[in-house]
């Protein structure tokens, strides 16, 4: 996870714009994760998830959510973002369809950064950060997925 913290430049001016990303994010997160769900019963995905199933990944994301912006990228982190990526494998959820979803929610939150009342210069920062915590996350889960293949 260090190389990855190192090659994505997620330094202490990152570390203190996710926290502000976050909240931001925070009070749009369950219509944004609610829009996603919609948009997974509406598509080909073969998942079939109960209105009970999705109340709780829900929650469970938004925790994840929390987690990641806040994160001091410790132990209990890694484990966690790890754990998604077991998880899916799990259920036969093909990487593919966790990356698109995984990029769907990041597109719309970007867009309430980007409709923020905030300069542009800050706009700019939040989403490149955004961007930055976004594939280190997708990456260790989706190594989960890579590792249990191999192993």
């Amino acid at each position: 996870m260090e190389k990855l913290i190192t090659i994505l430049d997620i330094d202490p001016e990152a570390m203190r714009n996710a926290e502000a990303i976050w909240s931001l994010v925070e009070h749009r997160a369950v219509d944004v994760i609610g829009d996603f769900y919609a948009s997974v019963r509406k598509s080909d995905v073969d998942l079939v998830l109960s209105d009970q199933t999705i109340e709780c990944l829900t929650i469970e994301q938004r925790m994840h959510w929390n987690s990641l912006f806040r994160s001091r990228f410790d132990q209990k982190y890694f484990n966690s973002a790890s754990l998604i990526g077991i998880k899916h494998r799990e259920i036969g959820l093909d990487a593919k369809w966790y990356i698109a979803g995984y990029t769907k929610i990041k597109i719309d939150f970007s867009q309430v950064v980007l409709n923020a009342p905030l300069s542009l210069p800050v706009k700019a920062g939040f989403v490149s950060t955004l961007d930055k915590y976004v594939a280190l996350d997708m990456a260790l889960a989706v190594s989960s997925y890579t590792s249990w293949l191999v192993d």
